[in-house]
């Protein structure tokens, strides 16, 4: 594909450029056909020649000069696009009633035993009919009109088709952190530790942990499917299921919370947290049998909030990199940020002290 229909997206973008000057090409020759039909004259070819079939082949030709204009000057904004594209206007003007002349002479001498105007009458015509410019200044002007609605209908598009992938996402990360928190062992582990507080009569401890899971599964089942969140929802959420899973490893387990207050009404994308906590116990917590540590902190940062998990366990295998080793759920929380923050996001992972920290700092949206 051209750069043109690259920017586009429109396959055989060529083709109709060519089709949209052959039409209107068309229709001038038929009207001078009926002219010539209604005043009972005889139609040749020497009356199309010079207009319309110069001047719009010349058209077509010079299309491709507007193309490359405007491909050029897709990044500038406001009065630099404008004085760009008036600049260029006037030269597209002035090339084409050049071209359009020296076309129109060369046709003659193709299908003409000989041409009607020699080059020192084009020379007078041509000052005499020098206000014709502004005739293809405008043209310019709706070439490029045309071009800047096609582009904004892609970009529309693309706006639509990114906003339903990541509706998408944010169900997969929905449906993903009801299966973390529904996993089998999860719920055994909850379940038995429940029948044993039973057992031991610590029966105000079983009722908290029976409204723990309750208050989980409500959070989870009640949250918005938003793309962004207040952090405090997030953390609430991340909360109950720390307080049940933490039962699970007893005292062998620490979780150090360190949260600025004042970034807790900052919104951060729906489910971000839940997936890297849950990376933390599956290849960290869950492979040693010591005591393990759990720090969840948020804090600001040169405008930016910076979340971080880290824990202690199991750290990097020799050589990881995170481009090359990162796992389906990280690959999928990296795609995510970048659909909803381009690359004005940093996420971070790496050793620390006696395990593995992962940061995210990401822009701040209040």
């Amino acid at each position: 594909m051209t750069g043109i229909e690259r920017i586009l997206q429109l396959k055989h973008f060529l083709l109709y450029n060519f089709l949209f000057w052959v039409v209107f090409c068309t229709l001038d020759v038929v009207r001078i056909l009926s002219f010539t039909i209604n005043f009972e004259s005889s139609f040749e070819l020497i009356h199309i020649i010079r207009w319309p079939l110069s001047s719009y082949f010349s058209y077509w030709i010079l299309s491709y000069f507007i193309f490359d204009m405007y491909i050029r000057s897709r990044r500038l904004k406001g009065k630099y696009f404008f004085l760009y594209h008036f600049i260029s206007s006037i030269l597209f003007g002035v090339i084409h009633k050049v071209l359009t002349g020296t076309m129109g002479l060369l046709l003659e001498r193709l299908f003409l035993e000989q041409e009607t105007k020699t080059w020192r009458e084009i020379l007078l015509i041509w000052e005499k009919t020098y206000f014709d410019i502004v005739g293809d200044i405008i043209i310019y002007w709706l070439v490029i009109l045309i071009l800047i609605g096609l582009d904004f209908y892609k970009k529309f598009n693309d706006q639509n088709l990114k906003r339903l992938e990541l509706e998408s996402e944010l169900g997969k990360s929905q449906l993903k952190s009801m299966k973390m928190q529904m996993n089998p062992h999860f719920l055994f582990n909850a379940f038995n530790t429940i029948a044993m507080m039973i057992r031991q009569k610590k029966d105000d401890e079983a009722i908290n942990m029976i409204g723990g899971l309750s208050d989980m599964f409500r959070l989870s089942l009640n949250k918005e499917l938003k793309q962004f969140v207040p952090l405090k929802d997030e953390v609430e959420l991340l909360k109950n299921y720390l307080s049940i899973e933490s039962l699970r490893y007893k005292d062998r387990l620490t979780i150090n919370w360190q949260i600025d207050e004042n970034s807790l009404n900052y919104e951060v994308p729906n489910f971000i947290l839940q997936p890297i906590v849950e990376n933390a116990f599956k290849h960290g917590i869950a492979k040693t049998l010591n005591k393990a540590a759990l720090k969840i902190s948020v804090r600001k940062e040169n405008e930016r909030l910076v979340l971080e998990v880290f824990n202690t366990g199991s750290g990097l295998s020799p050589n990881w990199e995170l481009q090359r080793d990162k796992g389906i759920g990280l690959s999928n929380t990296i795609d995510r940020l970048l659909k909803l923050y381009n690359e004005e996001f940093k996420f971070l992972i790496n050793e620390k002290d006696d395990g593995v920290s992962v940061i995210l700092k990401l822009p701040i949206k209040d």
